[in-house]
């Protein structure tokens, strides 16, 4: 799974029509984002209206959600714990980036036959 900090790409931008009526910002397709939160929420919920025109949460499936650094988003209006609306982690998928001890090998050459540095007898 992901971690805070981690660097992921959304894989998967298609929203159900409801979505933007609650979302302020929401993730594009092959956008690169950071990981600012990762909890346990909602996806998939049911609606329905009742005879007075007001829509009602009448079902979700419990789900892994992430939070972006570079989104933020409204309380979840159907909650009763105060909480961002956040994105299903299946929508990302992590960046593969090289590690700091991969770049340094890099930088330096390892592997590979080096001169010395120091000058040769005249």
């Amino acid at each position: 799974m992901f971690k805070v900090g981690q660097r992921v790409a959304c894989i998967n931008d298609v929203f159900e029509p409801w979505v933007f009526d609650l979302y302020k910002s929401l993730p594009k397709k092959d956008d690169i984002y950071t990981v600012r939160a990762i909890r346990a929420g909602r996806s998939s919920p049911e609606f329905s209206v009742n005879d007075d025109a007001e829509i009602k949460l009448t079902g979700a499936e419990f789900d892994l959600l992430v939070l972006l650094q570079e989104l933020r988003n409204p309380d979840d209006p159907y909650s009763a714990v105060k909480q961002e609306l956040g994105f299903r982690a299946e929508r990302f998928a992590p960046l593969l980036e090289e590690t700091e001890e991969e770049e340094a090998g890099e930088l330096i050459g390892v592997g590979t036959e080096r001169e010395s540095w120091m000058p040769k007898a005249a």
